[in-house]
C-alpha cells in the first residue's frame, strides 16, 4: 500500500480500500465480504458496523475492529494508524492540558471531551484530585 496521509479520517482510509483492493478474482471487496472474511479469521464483526465506518457514523473502532479489517484486507494494521509526529503532538496537547489544569486548577469542562480519550480524562480527574489536596493542606499549614 502506499503511506496513508495523516489527515484523512478513518472513513477514507477504509473507503480507499474498499476502492483499491480486490479479492483473489479481481472483484471489490464489499463491506458484507469484508465481515464474512473477518468472522472466518475469529474477529466479530458486521456489515451494518463497516457501514457505519466508511460514512463516519461511528469514527473511533476499537483495536480490534482495525485488526479485522486490516487482517480480512489481506494489509497490515499500521495502515490505519496515524503518523508518529500526529501521535507526539496529541501527548504533548495532553500534557499541556494536564499542566494548565493544575496551574489554573481549571475544570475538565473547560476541555473538549471529544479530543481527550477517556483514559486522559481519569488522569486529568485524579490530577485535579491531587492539586486540590495539595492546596488544602497548604492552607491548613498557612492557618
Amino acid at each position: 500500500m502506499h503511506e496513508v496521509e495523516e489527515s484523512k479520517s478513518f472513513a477514507e482510509r477504509i473507503n480507499e480500500l474498499f476502492d483499491t483492493v480486490r479479492d483473489e478474482n479481481g472483484v471489490p471487496y464489499t463491506g458484507k465480504k469484508i465481515a464474512q472474511r473477518a468472522n472466518e479469521l475469529g474477529y466479530t464483526l458486521s456489515d451494518a458496523y463497516i457501514s457505519q465506518l466508511r460514512t463516519g457514523k461511528a469514527k473511533t473502532p476499537s483495536f480490534r475492529t482495525v485488526e479485522a479489517i486490516a487482517r480480512a484486507f489481506g494489509i497490515s494494521v499500521t495502515y490505519f494508524l496515524s503518523d508518529p509526529d500526529e501521535d507526539l503532538k496529541r501527548v504533548e496537547q495532553q500534557r499541556e492540558y494536564v499542566a494548565l489544569a493544575a496551574e489554573t486548577g481549571a475544570h475538565l469542562s473547560a476541555f473538549r471531551h471529544e479530543s481527550i480519550s477517556p483514559e486522559t480524562i481519569d488522569v486529568v480527574i485524579e490530577l485535579l484530585k491531587v492539586v486540590k489536596k495539595q492546596q488544602s493542606e497548604r492552607e491548613s499549614d498557612a492557618g
